[in-house]
């Protein structure tokens, strides 16, 4: 899709991924307004030529962002992303659904032409079947989880019942700069200080890592799926596990400092190997991730 001229909502996107599809719309010539709470994104992210409501998703407001900026597409990135504190509070996770069907019945009424949200990768579980590919069962391993696939099924739903077109991104770990939670930013936080990060476990579970290029790369290529496509969920990952002791060690070496975690008892609610298969998103749009972890790293101004 040619961007230009467009108009385009972004939830989120004072955060990570969410900052970065704004600065990719906006370097496009698309007319992008921005919604964020500021719970975990930045105001300086926020890409200066795009117009930012600082509001939260539920709020009743939402209504007139929609009314003012006429968006032909939303991107959803806005959700809680503190998973640990989510397995302790479930209830945590009640803003994020409320807020999402807040913004599909706006979508909805306004006339919005599609709606891109970002799932998780985290959907498949401690399944044994990896890579796990899109048709692999939901385990509810966590509220999180159970939140993320909430959303997911609403909009089915609203393209069942209104004829909202979507696109669904099961994203694996996305990692680069301007990430401020998870466990490689915590690692290159503590390690940058001359601290020793944590890691619950023993350091063997496994992710799925991709470089935030390849991930905006993913989400602009979801405007040219047609709107009468099967089953739009695609999952974005590289098919390859990385143990969480390698991560850390990769960032320690890059930062000229010891590998020395401190372990700590496993957590519940955690995913144990975790790694996507690309194949459906490969042959449908094209796309394949094409930064290795290493790569990736290296892009990133952490030294």
């Amino acid at each position: 899709m040619d961007v230009k001229g467009r108009r385009f909502l972004v939830t989120g996107g004072a955060g990570f991924i969410g900052s970065y599809v704004v600065d990719a719309l906006v370097s496009q010539g698309a007319i992008v307004s921005v919604i964020d709470n500021l719970s975990t994104g930045r105001k300086e992210n926020i890409n200066p030529e795009a117009t930012f409501y600082e509001i939260n998703i539920t709020d009743p407001k939402v209504k007139e962002i929609f009314e003012e900026e006429k968006p032909e597409v939303v991107y959803h990135f806005a959700f809680n992303v503190l998973v640990p504190k989510s397995v302790e509070n479930p209830l945590l996770d009640m803003d994020s659904i409320a807020g999402s069907l807040n913004i599909l019945m706006n979508a909805q009424k306004h006339g919005v032409q599609k709606i891109i949200f970002s799932s998780s990768g985290f959907m498949y579980g401690n399944t044994q079947h990896l890579p796990a590919k899109e048709t692999e069962p939901v385990d509810p391993i966590s509220p999180y989880v159970v939140s993320k696939h909430a959303v997911e099924n609403y909009l089915k739903f609203f393209k069942k019942a209104h004829n909202l077109p979507y696109v669904i991104f099961r994203n694996a770990a996305i990692y680069g700069e301007r990430q401020a939670t998870g466990a490689m930013a915590d690692y290159i936080r503590k390690l940058s200080s001359g601290q020793q990060a944590d890691i619950w476990g023993d350091g063997n579970k496994t992710r799925d890592y991709v470089f935030i290029d390849d991930a905006v790369r993913a989400n602009m290529l979801a405007l040219d799926l047609p709107e009468d496509y099967p089953d739009p969920i695609f999952n974005i990952g590289s098919g390859k596990e990385t143990t969480l002791n390698e991560v850390y060690g990769k960032i320690a070496a890059l930062l000229g400092k010891k590998a020395q975690p401190v372990y700590h008892p496993d957590r519940p609610g955690e995913q144990i190997r975790y790694c996507l298969d690309n194949s459906k998103i490969a042959s449908t749009l094209g796309w394949k991730p094409e930064y290795g972890l290493d790569a990736g790293l290296e892009r990133m101004n952490i030294i």
